[in-house]
Parts: C-alpha cells; structure tokens; sequence
C-alpha cells in the first residue's frame, strides 16, 4: 500500500527529562529499526520510521503491522491497543520531516562509523536542539558519533538486543561527553518502553555484553584453529558443562560470522592484540560460511539445526572459556566501564547465561581459571591469554562478588 511522506508541525518542550519524552524518531527501518519503533508505538509514544527509501521505509512499517497481528492474534496484547501503536507509526523518508518533533532519535542504522557520522552531522542541522540522538551501535565509538555534533553531551548509546519485541535488556552507554542527565533520561525512556536498562559508564568496544561474548566465541574459534579441541567438544562443553543456552560456536553460526569478525576487528584496532581474530573464523568469512543465514558456518544448516552432542567437553576446554570470560569481567571492572551488577544482570538478560559471567568464574575457582590462563600463554604466547589486573585482584580477594 502506498503511503505519503507527512511532515510533522514543531513542537518546543522544556529541559529534557525521561517525563518529557511524548516523540520519537527511528532512523533505520532494518530488523532492529523497526522492533524498536514497534515497542515505542505499543508504550505509546508517537513514533516516525525513517529509511532512506520509500522501499525500506515500507518494508519495515509491513514488518510492524504483521508483528503487532501476531502479538493481538496471541492475546499478548489486545486488537485496540495494537490497532493505536500501528496508527501512531509515521513511515517517511525524509530526514527533516522525519525528526523535525522528535525529542529523542534512535539511531538504528548500518554499523558503519562514516555513514553514521555523516547521517549524525544531518540529524544535528534538523532535529530540535532539546532532542537526544541514542545509537543502537552494538560496539562503535559512541564519543566519535557525538563529535559530529554540537550537542556532544545530547548523545548516548541505546543498545537494544534482537529481536527487540522480545529481548528485554538495553545497554545505556556515555560516551565522554555524554551528560548525566540524558543516560538517565534514556535509562527512564528504556524503562517506559518495559526494558531493563544497564549503565555502561565510559565507552568502551563492545559495551557490556559483546564484551564478553565475542572473545568467548572467539576464543572457541581459537581452539579449533589450534587443534586444542573439536568444534563438538567445544561446544559440548559450553552448552552442557558451562550451561550456556549455545555452544558458542553454534552462537556464533546465530549471530553471524561477519558480524563477530567486524566486531573483533574493531576490537582488535582498539583494544590490542588480545582480540585477535581465530584463522578458523578468518577462513570461515571468506568462504561465505557465515552460519545460519548462509546455511553453513562452523556446522551445516542444509539438514536441521546444529547438532551438539551432550557428553563431549572436556574440564580442560571449559576452565579456558571461563577463564577467557573472567579476563573480561576483570578488564571491564577494573575500567570502570560498568559495575558487577550491570555485568552480571547484561549476560542473563541479554545472552540468557543461567548466572552472570563472573558467578559462573567464582563457581569454577578463580585460581583454576587463572592456571588455565597462564599455561595456555605459556604454551601460545598469545595476549588473549594474558591475565588481567581485574581477575588477579578479584582472585586476591576470594572471587569477584567477594570483592565487591
């Protein structure tokens, strides 16, 4: 069906505050784009989706109809609260029209650095100087994004996890110039759309959650690609020993293997060589094995879902992935980019861990994990390996929730 690009009347509102948020703005009208402005819609704010075309744009707002459907067909909400959130979504394609009222924007589009800043110059000229622009970047610079603004203090990170409908955390991440008062105005904006929101208070790669997970996945890659184990003791060990909902390398044949890769190279660039990206997960993006989405990753897709057997892991597999998930806890408590609680909470809700990251690390014994970590560098010389200032200090002190 078609539809008309509207353009909406300005609207001047006092200091920003989670209270004073009635309008928002959806730039990306993609997988994530679109969830979110669905769940704006249902918590009943007047949303606009804005892709850069009409095609775009009307693909996601069909998207949208089809879910809300679904969501009234399954009783989840009822046939006029879903007919409302619909109708109070406006597609368009211009950008000007599209943000010209918002009092916040969500950023939701390709995780590129230079297309988003140039997209973050445009919005600056056209958005209202009271609005926040929250990106829904999953690991990129939200410092950098701010700087091609003149409302760097007005920028934030508004991480959302997929699908959007469903999953109920968010990442709320400052970036340096971040204020105060906007983190806590889209913590409170988070809240209202029924999300749990964590502070990540300094911006850093990977934020919370992918700071984890993806050394955790690459790590099992590293594995492979150093015969240390097989793909099925691997994942054996981290669905049914560690307890983790996937293998890890079954996750990263979910989540992509082109995604992880980007991520880790980003990291790589940024952090060092502790994130270094596993040959095997090189090798699997250049042949085009990208998991699921593919058909084919590190299992084959063509006949059903992975099959990861049940009594194949190994104690020595598994104290090296905790012990590469305690590093990480550690390097992130000790830069003060979120507390144990974020931690803890981010893993459960947004990678269903049965415990956070570093419970699971304190249930193991930190001084196993720490052995495992030494030998390993010993035996590899590899960075991933070295031992962090936040893991030696949690082990002095008997476990990470021992030194809280």
């Amino acid at each position: 069906m078609e539809r008309n690009v509207q353009t909406l009347a300005p609207v001047t509102l006092g200091p920003m505050d989670a209270s004073d948020i009635d309008d928002v703005a959806v730039l990306g009208a993609g997988t994530m784009g679109h969830g979110i402005a669905e769940i704006a819609a249902l918590a009943g704010y007047d949303v606009t989706l804005r892709d850069v075309e009409a095609e775009l744009v009307e693909e996601g707002y069909d998207q949208i109809e089809w879910s809300l459907e679904k969501l009234a067909e399954n009783d989840i909400v009822d046939r006029e609260t879903a007919d409302a959130a619909l109708d109070a979504i406006t597609p368009l394609v211009d950008l000007e029209a599209a943000v010209e009222d918002a009092d916040v924007v969500i950023e939701a589009i390709i995780e590129d650095m230079d297309i988003k800043k140039a997209v973050y110059g445009d919005l600056d000229a056209a958005a209202p100087d009271h609005a926040i622009f929250a990106s829904n970047t999953s690991s990129l610079s939200i410092s950098e994004l701010a700087t091609a603004t003149d409302r760097p203090g007005q920028v934030c990170g508004m991480h959302f996890f997929n699908p959007p409908v469903r999953m109920e955390l968010v990442e709320v991440i400052s970036g340096r110039a971040t204020t105060d008062g906007t983190a806590r105005s889209i913590a409170g904006l988070a809240e209202a759309l029924d999300k749990t929101p964590i502070r990540v208070h300094k911006d850093a790669p990977g934020f919370v959650v992918n700071r984890v997970l993806v050394p955790l996945m690459n790590e099992a890659a590293w594995q492979v690609s150093d015969d240390f184990a097989s793909i099925q003791e691997v994942d054996s060990t981290t669905k049914h020993d560690i307890g983790l909902p996937m293998g890890a390398l079954e996750l990263a044949d979910l989540t992509g293997n082109d995604v992880n890769l980007h991520v880790l190279e980003y990291m790589h660039d940024e952090l060092g060589d502790a994130y270094e990206p596993a040959p095997r997960l090189v090798e699997k993006v250049e042949h085009d094995e990208l998991g699921q989405k593919t058909g084919a990753g590190f299992y084959d897709y063509e006949d059903g879902d992975a099959d990861v057997p049940a009594d194949a892991g190994r104690e020595d597999v598994e104290r090296r992935l905790l012990g590469v998930m305690a590093n990480e806890v550690g390097k992130i408590l000790q830069a003060d980019i979120a507390s144990l609680e974020a931690v803890e909470q981010g893993l459960q809700l947004g990678a269903a861990f049965p415990a956070g990251p570093a419970r699971l690390a304190d249930d193991a014994g930190l001084d196993s994990l720490v052995e495992a970590l030494e030998t390993a560098h010993e035996a590899t010389g590899a960075a991933r390996y070295e031992v962090s200032a936040g893991l030696s200090e949690a082990r002095a002190a008997g476990g990470f929730h021992e030194s809280e």
